[in-house]
């Protein structure tokens, strides 16, 4: 199974701001254990052809330390990413909201006091990624090494024309 110590919990309708965080995560930090990302334009980090989505899924989430959760009107709307984050609730992890396109309003209320960054505010990013390197023990890269793939990441962000949420999904205590 491998030892997966970071899992990235996304829609893959959002698999081009998912591949720009994981250019920011390879740039920021020095992984020496592995990372789960499920878009299939992410072979080294996804499950292996054939197996069973759900069993792989669940497995690697139960063995990560922290989660980051892509958080946008796409995967706010999946069936698979609130099963995704609901595991990780569940199971304690440290999990790390990236928000784009979506405000802390628009959370599940269990999430709403998680250490959550924008994604168009580079110095949140940073704050995030500062944090999960240090969650998992990761080396630290050269200081402003990251500085092209948060701007492609922030940008991207920017520029993505998102999906109205047709309405509140989550109701509960605020």
């Amino acid at each position: 199974m491998g030892d997966i110590r970071l899992f990235i919990s996304h829609s893959h309708d959002d698999k081009k701001i998912a591949a720009a965080l994981v250019d920011v995560i390879e740039a920021t930090m020095v992984p020496r254990e592995r990372i789960l990302c499920t878009s299939h334009d992410f072979p080294k980090y996804r499950e292996p052809e054939g197996s069973d989505v759900s069993l792989h899924l669940r497995n690697h989430l139960t063995q990560s330390s922290c989660v980051l959760s892509l958080l946008t009107p796409n995967s706010l709307q999946s069936p698979w990413c609130m099963f995704e984050l609901g595991g990780a609730w569940v199971l304690a992890k440290r999990t790390y909201p990236l928000l784009a396109g979506v405000t802390v309003r628009d959370l599940p209320a269990a999430m709403r006091g998680f250490d959550a960054a924008r994604l168009t505010e580079v110095e949140e990013i940073r704050r995030v990624m500062s944090n999960v390197r240090h969650a998992l023990g990761w080396d630290e890269r050269v200081r402003g090494s990251a500085e092209k793939e948060l701007d492609v990441l922030v940008n991207l962000v920017k520029t993505t024309a998102w999906p109205s949420l047709s309405k509140p999904l989550f109701i509960g205590r605020s």
